[in-house]
């Protein structure tokens, strides 16, 4: 019994358990087929068949728009180029195929600014923006967006979204407005922003004038559009009730009027007060309850769903007496605009006496949105109910109903007059809830009369457009200034768009299609000189540049040779006398300024090009030129001391060291300039004679010249010291002396600079010019430098080191007065002989006259550095005929005395003698080549 009450209950719990899954089962079952119902498209064949061979099928079963890459483009590829891109395009990253996503436009060769173009919210408005749009982009390369800022992504005409995009306003001048707070950059704002309302009607004269009295928009030019604004009624009710197109019969006819035009009920308004059952089930106006917002204010909906209802309401009952017990107050219905189009109904309705009222949604005039004004004319066609409306022409509903029953017939009022133009209801008073203020006067309630439509363009489109140079100078508000659509035109495009359905695929099908069969229309708006050819450096230009790196890497060999010869030379004794670890440290400048020549010559500079360009020159030639300077600073230093008979003592650290400061006081420079203003990569680009040609040239530069003209006047305060101190070192012993050397040097260095500055003068606004001829410059300047200043010495290392021990090292005692030159007449101080390689105890010999040269035993004394001590021995007899002699006087020549001492070979390799320390009264005598050495050509 236990087991078997059990089996049924276990039973039933697994039906119970199988249940939830079975339903979920068939919901899911249920939602995929209604999905594939609602679906466009299954497969991208669907969606080439139905639209466009380029139209493929999304995730979402919708089809995607075909001409996303560019109208002209996807009929002809080959021929025509992919559109450029504007703002929202560089966002979403459609200049690149990435993550699955195809590239749709292309980054424009010449940066244009973006102009953006206001859609309204009528179609004709969109139509147009759409056409500016196409011609801007793929016509001009101008980037532009469509739309008032927040919406120009789904409001493009290669938006991915297929919709028919409404702007959220009729008119948006505050947005002009704004673009010219904002210099005409609306990317540097989020608020409503706009440059060009393609679409504005007569109604918006009075704020069109004030805002081009305050400045605010350019001069008004027509957009080619014949506006004609008036009150429809249905072929059907014309025929029906004749009296119903002239104002004339319609004030006694209130009864009449009453019955024939009744209100419009909304969905949401029809289910609740209307169906029987609350559109819970279906009828024969309604299949369902609305879901959205947008369908429960809807007075038609495709497919059926709804068709539209038509009733009497209080205000169509004239049996309702008012407080004077008369039925004056029922009115027919009359379908009014939104109170920001042109509509004067309030005021025509009023001073005509015409019975009629307008019951829309809109609080301020009770007139019906755009889409409410479409919905109500089918769903009176769709019921054959009689409406009467406020509409204009050219649109595509008057298209659409064109030769049917319900093809719109004007309704004839008060002829217009210049009178009744000028009496017109001002638009801010057209939106007021007081109705005395939306009639106006009497005078201005006239017909409306066919007028120019206009295009309002932001003045900052125009003033940005002419302070920008001409070869950056966009077509863009010439191009909308010249564009102009007349109504034919435009009527071809809005039959093709009713013929092909009325969506957003087909309206951008009718669009481009347009564009296509009229590019010779289009082309007559293009300004002259448009649109430009972007021209790249020629093969020939690049083979310049490809000489200049050549000569460049020449250069550079140069100077990495030169490291091995003077590594090679640097014992011989004209290379220690220019203090070789001073020349490495010049040729470590020439190598940079060499590698610097190759980095001008770059074809395609980049940032680290940039920066090297500038760090290289500048620390290269302070590594050149300054311890060129300090060497001749220091020796001109020690001149003067010896003329003022003092000893110096100059530590090399010391020079090392002041070296080491220049290079970091430049390094500083060259930091600061680096994360301050660093020189980027920027595309130049140069109008070429024939107007349409811009020829882009890459270079580097900083947003401010002060860097560059910094550097220059370093190099040139480093030159201009250089070349005075080498001026001033000309009197300096002829060992030392490299006055003529470094001056010629440096001439070359300063004729190279100033031709540089020129070229930059001259030629910088022409980057290519500029770069390969600042490379030659350059690279000569090292090649030249190396010749003058090195290549001698070269030549005569290699002489020093070739001859009988020249391979050993010299080393020298030098002080002051080694830098006296020897045919001078001067004050003899004393005399040092050195000999340092020869080994022998008496290294150093310091030959000191004293009072004792009177006499005729002088003597002398040394200083023995093996010994450490001072000696003093007789003067010898001058009996060998290898000697060093010296004539010497007293200062007041009562007699003189030749003093000589016999060479031994403690002494036989001195190599360079000097003067110690001064002795007053001692002079050289003027026929005496001063003290030398027998071996001349050692001296």
């Amino acid at each position: 019994m236990f087991t078997a009450s059990i089996k049924p209950m276990a039973r039933k719990k697994a039906d119970f358990d199988l249940a939830p899954i079975k339903f979920k089962l068939v919901l899911l079952l249920l939602l995929l087929l209604l999905q594939q119902a609602s679906s466009e498209c299954i497969s991208d064949f669907d969606c080439s068949t139905l639209y466009h061979p380029n139209s493929k099928c999304t995730v979402s079963g919708v089809c995607s728009n075909p001409y996303v890459s560019g109208c002209l483009h996807s009929s002809d590829a080959a021929r025509h180029k992919m559109r450029v891109c504007n703002a929202d395009d560089m966002r979403l990253g459609n200049y690149e195929t990435k993550n699955g996503r195809e590239q749709t436009c292309r980054i424009a060769d010449i940066p244009y600014p973006e102009i953006r173009v206001h859609n309204q919210d009528w179609e004709v408005a969109i139509f147009l923006s759409w056409i500016m749009q196409i011609y801007l982009m793929e016509f001009l390369d101008v980037p532009a967006s469509v739309g008032l800022g927040d919406d120009t992504e789904i409001s493009s005409f290669y938006s991915m979204d297929t919709g028919l995009p409404l702007s959220r306003r009729s008119y948006s001048f505050d947005a002009l407005v704004r673009a010219n707070e904002f210099g005409g950059d609306c990317s540097k704002t989020t608020e409503d922003c706009v440059h060009v309302i393609p679409d504005v009607w007569l109604g918006q004269k009075d704020t069109l004038l004030s805002h081009f009295d305050d400045g605010d928009i350019d001069y008004l030019d027509g957009n080619g559009q014949v506006g004609k604004i008036s009150w429809y009624v249905p072929k059907k009710t014309a025929q029906d009730h004749p009296f119903t197109i002239t104002y004339v019969g319609m004030p006694e006819k209130r009864q009449e009027l009453a019955d024939i035009f009744k209100r419009p009920t909304n969905w949401q308004d029809y289910c609740h007060e209307v169906s029987l059952n609350n559109c819970t089930q279906p009828d024969e106006v309604a299949s369902r309850y609305p879901i959205t917002d947008f369908e429960k204010s809807s007075y038609f909906a495709p497919n059926g769903n709804y068709i539209g209802h038509f009733r009497h309401t209080q205000e169509n009952d004239c049996t309702i007496l008012d407080e004077f017990g008369n039925s004056s107050t029922c009115t027919g219905h009359f379908v009014n605009a939104p109170c920001t189009w042109s509509t004067f109904v309030d005021a025509q309705t009023h001073w005509n006496d015409i019975p009629l009222a307008s019951s829309g949604p809109s609080a301020a005039n009770s007139g019906y949105s755009y889409s409410q004004m479409l919905q109500v004319w089918d769903a009176a066609n769709a019921t054959r109910e009689h409406v009467m409306m406020w509409w204009y022409e050219p649109d595509p509903l008057l298209e659409e109903y064109r030769g049917t029953d319900y093809q719109f017939t004007k309704v004839h009022l008060p002829s217009p007059s210049v009178e009744c133009r000028e009496s017109r209801v001002p638009p801010n008073d057209r939106c007021s809830e007081d109705p005395i203020k939306r009639r106006g006067a009497k005078e201005g309630s006239c017909d409306n009369i066919g007028h120019t439509t206009k295009k309002a363009i932001a003045s900052s489109l125009r003033d940005s457009t002419r302070a920008t140079p001409e070869v950056d100078q966009s077509p863009g508000y010439s191009a909308i200034r010249n564009f102009n659509i007349d109504d034919l035109d435009l009527a071809v495009v809005l039959r093709d768009y009713v013929k092909k359905g009325r969506t957003g695929h087909t309206a951008r099908e009718s669009v481009c299609e347009w564009v296509q069969n009229n590019m010779d229309v289009l082309d007559k708006f293009m300004p002259v000189g448009y649109p430009r050819t972007l021209r790249s450096e020629s093969e020939t230009q690049n083979m310049l540049k490809t000489i200049a790196q050549g000569v460049g890497a020449f250069a550079t060999i140069y100077v990495l040779v030169s490291f091995a010869i003077t590594h090679h030379y640097r014992k011989a004794r004209i290379m220690v006398f220019a203090q070789v670890q001073f020349v490495f440290v010049m040729l470590f400048g020439l190598l940079l300024v060499a590698l610097s020549s190759i980095m001008h010559a770059a074809l395609t500079p980049d940032d680290n090009t940039c920066l090297a360009q500038v760090w290289f020159v500048s620390l290269g030639y302070t590594c050149l030129l300054g311890p060129l300077i300090i060497k001749v600073s220091a020796i001109n230093q020690l001149m003067r001391a010896s003329q003022r008979m003092r000893r110096v003592r100059i530590k090399p650290q010391t020079l090392y060291f002041q070296v080491a400061g220049l290079a970091c006081f430049v390094t500083v420079f060259l930091l600061v300039w680096t994360f301050v203003d660093p020189p980027r990569p920027e595309m130049f680009r140069i109008l070429v004679d024939d107007g349409t040609t811009v020829s882009a040239q890459a270079t580097c530069s900083s947003d401010e010249e002060l860097w560059v003209t910094g550097y220059h006047f370093w190099e040139g305060f480093l030159i201009l010291c250089a070349f005075v101190l080498a001026f001033q070192s000309r009197g300096v012993k002829a060992e030392f002396n490299e006055s003529r050397a470094v001056g010629t040097m440096i001439y070359s260095h300063f004729v190279f600079a100033a031709l540089r500055v020129i070229v930059y003068l001259t030629f910088g606004e022409e980057p290519y010019t500029n770069a390969v001829a600042t490379s030659f410059l350059l690279s000569l300047d090292v090649i030249s430098a190396l010749t003058i200043y090195l290549v001698p010495k070269w030549v005569k290392g290699h002489k020093q080191l070739t001859k009988p021990g020249g391979n050993e090292t010299p080393r020298f005692q030098i002080t002051a007065s080694s830098f006296r030159r020897e045919a001078s007449t001067s004050t003899v101080t004393g005399l040092n002989l050195s000999n340092t390689n020869s080994g022998s105890s008496k290294t150093l010999l310091t030959f000191q006259p004293s009072k004792q040269l009177t006499k005729a035993n002088s003597t002398f004394s040394y200083f023995d550095e093996n010994a450490k001590r001072k000696s003093n021995e007789s003067l010898p007899e001058s009996t060998d005929t290898e000697e060093m002699s010296g004539s010497f006087t007293t200062s007041d020549n009562k007699f003189g005395r030749r003093v000589s001492f016999k060479t031994t070979s403690d002494i036989e390799n001195i190599r360079r003698h000097s003067i110690d320390r001064p002795l007053s009264g001692i002079e050289e005598s003027s026929r005496s080549d001063h003290l030398t050495e027998t071996n001349n050509d050692e001296s």
